[in-house]
């Protein structure tokens, strides 16, 4: 039995079409090819339907006359004498003409066997599903970016607002602290322990509402739409930071700082992220000399966290204390606005942790926290590597 076919030579017939002949009608691009004087001397199947001319109605004649305006199209008529002289051209699809609205063109040199040039073949193949894509994606982006506006927008009057509504709350606050404090002097003699207890506590809550205040505008002040700009070394803000927490503890801390990392960022918030961290770290901790270590090292997330993607490089800088702790349970509770895991025993405004969210998701990262109780906490802080 004979198995072998000559696929080199124009003989191998398969009903009455060559195989090639075959090949060309059942490709979903429109396949047409020319001779040196632009004559059509192949027409398949999909270019009769593309065109609505049959293979019949158009061998022999000139591709002007099957489809018309072509002439006017130089880039093609260009493309066409390029593919004439040995070179394999493109023509994108364009608007500007109908034959292009939604179809590309490949021009591709036909050589006989001794290499002469004896056609051009026009591969034409439908973009039009590509283009209605490319559209679609356009206008979500020109959608995005309205919203991106308006967000932005809003959250800059929302920051003002909250900073001049503040002030202007912060000042009577003033004024009524300092009132107080004239009224224990002057009326002193008159006041009962009682009494003057009674102010001083008033006195304390108006602090407590005036370092609430603080905080907020912190948080107003913190825009999750801008990028990080400059290169900041988390070495510097991390000992300026443990400097500044060490002069204001009432007792001794030793902070281990290892070899840390340089990002992308905004050094001011970077500065606010660690202190808020540092500072919580020896606030719950009850030991006579609290122990904190601050490391980092370079990792491919192997499995998404938060909302970071696997496959890409990050500093992870990991704090460590031996502190308190808390319940894993409350994980996700600590980095909300006001929430309070200890609210009687333990000074603060319950903001902090969700500040320290904030800051890490400006810079395009994420934070994380394991804790044991009664022996310690540890906080990650996922910052991306910068190319």
């Amino acid at each position: 039995m004979n198995t072998q076919a000559d696929l080199g030579t124009n003989n191998t017939i398969l009903g009455n079409s060559s195989l090639a002949e075959l090949l060309n009608d059942f490709s979903i691009d429109a396949i047409i090819a020319i001779d040196p004087g632009s004559k059509v001397i192949a027409w398949n199947r999909t270019a009769a339907i593309v065109y609505g001319h049959s293979k019949k109605q158009v061998l022999g004649k000139s591709l002007s006359q099957v489809i018309p305006g072509i002439e006017l199209d130089t880039e093609t008529i260009k493309a066409i004498d390029q593919a004439l002289k040995g070179h394999k051209t493109f023509v994108p699809a364009s608007t500007l003409y109908a034959h292009r609205k939604h179809r590309e063109n490949h021009y591709i040199p036909l050589n006989d066997n001794d290499g002469n040039i004896i056609g051009v073949m026009n591969i034409v193949h439908d973009v039009a599903h590509r283009i209605k894509a490319e559209q679609q994606l356009q206008y979500l982006n020109e959608e995005l970016e309205k919203r991106y506006r308006q967000l932005k927008s809003t959250s800059e009057e929302l920051a003002s607002f909250t900073y001049i509504t503040s002030n202007k709350i912060k000042e009577p606050i003033r004024h009524i602290y300092t009132g107080v404090e004239h009224l224990i002097k002057a009326e002193a003699g008159r006041l009962t322990d009682s009494g003057k207890a009674t102010f001083r506590r008033m006195q304390s809550s108006l602090s407590r509402m005036g370092l609430l205040l603080d905080d907020v505008l912190s948080l107003a002040q913190i825009s999750i739409l801008q990028n990080p700009d400059t290169d900041v070394d988390i070495n510097g803000v991390v000992k300026e930071v443990a400097a500044e927490i060490e002069n204001k503890a009432d007792r001794r801390i030793k902070i281990i700082i290892e070899e840390l990392c340089v990002i992308k960022g905004h050094k001011n918030y970077l500065h606010l992220l660690f202190y808020n961290l540092l500072d919580n770290a020896i606030k719950f901790n009850k030991s006579n000399e609290p122990e904190i270590k601050i490391s980092c090292t370079k990792i491919m997330l192997e499995e998404p966290v938060g909302n970071l993607l696997p496959g890409t490089e990050y500093y992870k800088i990991t704090i460590i204390d031996d502190g308190i702790g808390f319940d894993m349970a409350d994980a996700e509770r600590i980095f909300k606005m006001f929430e309070k895991l200890h609210d009687k025993e333990y000074k603060g405004s319950g903001i902090g942790l969700t500040m320290a969210k904030k800051i890490m998701e400006l810079h395009d990262g994420f934070i994380t926290v394991e804790s044991i109780p009664g022996v310690g906490s540890s906080v990650n802080c996922f910052f991306p590597v910068a190319e």
